[in-house]
């Protein structure tokens, strides 16, 4: 979490050409292409493969952070793996491990896509990019509202997290795995009270400004020939996607 400051706006691919609504909403199709795309398959796993890897090159991303996107990814799935014994399988299979280490496999696969195609997202837009694309989406304005908290939160904890961090490390904090455990065990109830505490007073600053919290948000600009044509030919792609799903699941 401490990294995902860093994230933002690394990417310097063609896709900071598109306007900002048009990046986020190829970004969902694509991270939806991955949900349906069968992996069962190796031709899926193949499609897969080329439809993260060309989203990531569109976007840009260092490739120190697709290095450390592989290394958590293998962090984060590998242990899954350990579950394969535990793994109920049919009695007929011929083979009861292959069958077994499919289900680890395919959240692996999935996951990993996942975590490339919304990383990649988030570095081809800064934040106040974000900000604008959201709002110039036809979505339910409280949905933008909590989408938009979510992420400012999001960013205001993991700064906080590094500062207090450095600010252990400059006391004097034991080195170890121990108490870096117990450093993260214990984030959550700090978050929970700077969070209450953060709310309370913008809550209070907003009422005395009376700041209109459904204001309407500035007209969008139009789209270009350019994000017409990408949002088109991502939904292509999806719809490409569910049919070959459709034909693979006959």
């Amino acid at each position: 979490m401490t990294s995902f400051l860093d994230f933002w706006g690394c990417g310097k691919g063609p896709c900071r050409r598109l306007a900002p609504a048009t990046r986020i909403l190829c970004g969902t199709v694509v991270f939806v292409c991955c949900l349906v795309t069968p992996v069962h398959k190796p031709l899926g796993i193949i499609l897969l493969a080329c439809v993260v890897a060309g989203w990531t090159l569109l976007c840009g991303i260092p490739w120190k952070t697709v290095a450390g996107l592989c290394v958590y990814a293998c962090v984060l799935f590998l242990p899954l793996f350990l579950l394969a014994p535990w793994i109920e399988t049919n009695a007929s299979a011929n083979n009861r491990w292959a069958h077994a280490l499919a289900v680890p496999l395919e959240i692996a696969i999935r996951g990993t896509a996942s975590i490339f195609v919304c990383v990649s997202t988030f570095a081809s837009l800064e934040l106040s990019e974000f900000n604008r694309g959201l709002t110039a989406l036809p979505l339910p304005r409280i949905l933008i509202m909590l989408i938009l908290q979510i992420v400012h939160q999001t960013a205001m904890l993991a700064n906080e997290s590094r500062r207090m961090a450095c600010a252990l490390k400059m006391r004097g904090m034991a080195l170890g795995c121990i108490p870096q455990i117990r450093l993260l065990s214990s984030l959550p109830s700090i978050w929970l009270l700077r969070l209450i505490n953060r709310a309370e007073r913008v809550a209070a600053a907003m009422a005395v400004r009376g700041v209109d919290t459904m204001a309407v948000t500035s007209a969008a600009a139009p789209s270009s020939t350019l994000d017409v044509l990408a949002a088109t030919l991502t939904f292509l792609l999806l719809v490409i996607l569910i049919a070959f799903r459709c034909m693979a699941c006959l």
